[in-house]
């Protein structure tokens, strides 16, 4: 038996198993490179990754293709590895109003967010607890839901519904169901901007008796921005357009900034602004509202 023959096999399964990262995952970037390693943990918008060649790297998420791993493939960036998440808010704020009519309102808002995969489920409820002169209303609340699934890295697919009462509007009762398909330009730790277009079905009953049914066209925006580390800057607004007649159109928006007092406590101060223009006879086309409020976070 010739003795260099078991040597060389040594030599050529050593060099075999060397010269493959079987065991080792790989990274996929949009620049085309490619990395082998393994994923050690991340952020909102990092993954870190111990590279095989140039030890521990920080690789913004949004340049992140993939990461795989024999013999299968792990989720897509930024799903991978996603966990649940909840959030949760009480808030209470005092508000003045100006328009329709001009009162002084103490409010009751509570909120959360639970994201579980690529869905992502939220609810709020408003109550105004005061009415004009100071007197109880039963008349102004709002309760809706919606839930989100991602289609890909920044598109999305939502769905809503809300069930309510406006007695600024004259409106007894407010039921609408919607469905959009929005983007989402980003979210991280310092903010987020996203923009979503959809069908709303809208069914309005009016202290007259006079029933509002339409179905219309639906644009929303969101927007949020962390300002010296501290201070939030908010903005948003859906403005819905009937399909059948374009002048039935109603716009609401606000603008917000969120001010930290503690980890858990933060103070809030927002500008409502609603337009509608074809309002119930007797109402303005234009409703304003300043609230200064306490909020909670669960």
């Amino acid at each position: 038996m010739d003795p260099k023959k078991p040597l060389s096999t040594l030599i050529a399964i050593f060099t075999f198993t060397h010269s493959f990262p079987a065991f080792s995952d790989q990274i996929s970037l949009k620049n085309g490179d490619s990395l082998q390693g393994t994923l050690t943990s991340q952020t909102d918008t990092f993954v870190l990754w111990q590279s095989d060649n140039f030890g521990e790297l920080q690789i913004p998420k949004d340049q992140v293709v993939s990461i795989s791993s024999a013999p299968e493939t792990k989720e897509l960036i930024p799903g991978l590895n996603k966990k649940d998440t909840f959030k949760g808010s009480v808030g209470l704020s005092g508000s003045y109003l100006g328009g329709n009519e001009e009162r002084d309102d103490l409010e009751l808002d509570i909120g959360f967010s639970f994201e579980k995969g690529d869905a992502t489920h939220s609810a709020n409820i408003n109550y105004e607890t005061l009415g004009e002169n100071g007197e109880s209303t039963i008349n102004d609340y709002g309760i809706d839901y919606g839930i989100d699934w991602l289609i890909s890295d920044s598109w999305f697919w939502g769905n809503n519904f809300f069930y309510g009462a406006d007695d600024k509007r004259q409106i007894d009762q407010s039921i609408s169901v919607g469905t959009d398909v929005g983007y989402q330009f980003w979210k991280n730790e310092t903010g987020k901007l996203s923009t979503a277009v959809g069908l709303t079905w809208i069914n309005d009953e009016l202290f007259s008796s006079v029933k509002d049914n339409r179905l219309t066209w639906a644009w929303s925006g969101d927007y949020e921005k962390l300002l010296m580390k501290k201070i939030s800057l908010s903005y948003s607004h859906q403005l819905n357009v009937s399909i059948k007649d374009s002048e039935n159109t109603q716009l609401n928006a606000d603008i917000g900034v969120i001010i930290p007092v503690t980890d858990k406590l933060d103070t809030k101060i927002t500008w409502d602004w609603s337009f509608d223009n074809q309002p119930e006879e007797g109402n303005e086309t234009i409703d304003r509202k300043v609230r200064f409020g306490i909020n909670y976070t669960l």
